[in-house]
């Protein structure tokens, strides 16, 4: 068991050497020493060696950490967008008690009482003319 052990500290130690890091391939493609330290785990799982499992597990977390590593930078690089006001559109015209149907200049009406109707106005302001229904006298 020491042995797999000290065999996967060997290949993260080759992994992390400073010359491997700082290549311009490496750096470029942050996915190709992982890959490397994987496709030699395979490798020697073929050829029956003992410590290949460890070798695996070593480029297995050297994936991890630098597929961790890359999407903190890519999100570093790329700027939050700012929210953008939506239109200002100006506020429509308060309506006046003059215009429409039957509207003189002193405001709403009610309807002569032979068309059987009346003005109400509604919450928003405006005057609606509905018609009025008297109850039957017995």
């Amino acid at each position: 068991m020491l042995l797999v052990a000290g065999a996967g500290a060997v290949v993260a130690l080759l992994a992390n050497l400073d010359d491997l890091k700082n290549s311009k391939e490496v750096k470029d493609h942050w996915w190709l020493l992982p890959l490397g330290v994987i496709a030699i785990g395979y490798l020697l799982r073929k050829r029956g060696n003992p410590y290949a499992n460890a070798v695996l597990a070593v480029g297995g977390a050297l994936f991890a950490s630098a597929y961790a590593l890359q999407s903190k930078q890519a999100q570093a690089k790329t700027p939050t967008p700012q929210p953008q006001p939506g239109p200002q559109y100006p506020a429509p015209p308060p309506k006046k008690l003059t215009e429409g149907p039957a509207m003189g200049t002193e405001g709403p009406t009610m309807a002569p009482p032979v068309l059987a109707s009346g003005w109400v106005q509604m919450p928003t302001g405006e005057y609606v003319r509905i018609p009025v229904f008297s109850m039957p006298t017995t």
